[in-house]
């Protein structure tokens, strides 16, 4: 809907004002009571009081009725990894038994597990989980999601993760903002070499990844 007027919403949460904001300041959330919100060319263009006239023709929007309900923005999720494989719930109860991460990393768990699986995984099975992780997201408000990669630790599964982030990105209403994270973790083929791990990043990864943003538009 590249037109949209929303009318008559309980509230309005424009969060409008100085970003940056700390303790108290936090709650000043410049709340608008019956406030109306004109989406015009797919863009906020127009965000009203109760009574004020609407500065646009209805006739060429789509209207909706939002009485008794509130009209924020969506949330951004700042940190996520979201396209992987498999799951790690065996681990909890090891968690709560007061082990630490790396014990259980060692042990072939943590990123370890999660590595592996999102190796075995197909580029399809991947969409196919990210997709239902967006959606959990988005019914919880999140409508922008930044996604790492970082548990493929090689070349051919971290572009793997970044290539399902870009169809992602397209086919799914979430924005999402991708982040090469390739030395997440050392892998066990890497493991006594973590200096040369860190060079196989700088001179093969990084070049491979400026290629495909350049040539994909990521």
């Amino acid at each position: 809907m590249k037109n949209l007027i929303i009318k008559n919403a309980s509230q309005v949460v424009t969060c409008s004002g100085f970003a940056g904001k700390r303790g108290r300041e936090m709650n000043d959330l410049h709340v608008i009571e019956g406030g109306t919100v004109v989406v015009t060319d797919g863009r906020i263009s127009h965000v009203l009081r109760a009574g004020e006239a609407l500065p646009v023709d209805e006739t060429n929007y789509t209207v909706i009725d939002a009485t008794g309900k509130a009209l924020l923005p969506g949330f951004v999720d700042p940190h996520t990894h979201f396209v992987f494989g498999g799951y790690r719930e065996e681990e909890f109860s090891w968690r709560m038994r007061g082990d630490s991460y790396m014990e259980i990393m060692n042990r072939g768990g943590g990123i370890v597990n999660t590595t592996k699986a999102t190796r075995e995984a197909s580029e399809d099975e991947l969409f196919e989980v990210g997709r239902r992780r967006l959606d959990a997201m988005l019914r919880l408000g999140i409508t922008t999601v930044e996604g790492k990669s970082g548990y493929g630790l090689d070349r051919d599964t971290e572009m793997k993760q970044l290539r399902v982030m870009r169809r992602l990105n397209e086919a799914h209403p979430a924005d999402i903002v991708s982040t090469f994270m390739g030395a997440h973790a050392t892998p066990a083929e890497w493991k006594g070499r973590e200096d040369a791990f860190i060079d196989f990043n700088i001179r093969e990864m990084f070049p491979l990844l400026f290629l495909y943003t350049s040539l994909s538009g990521l």
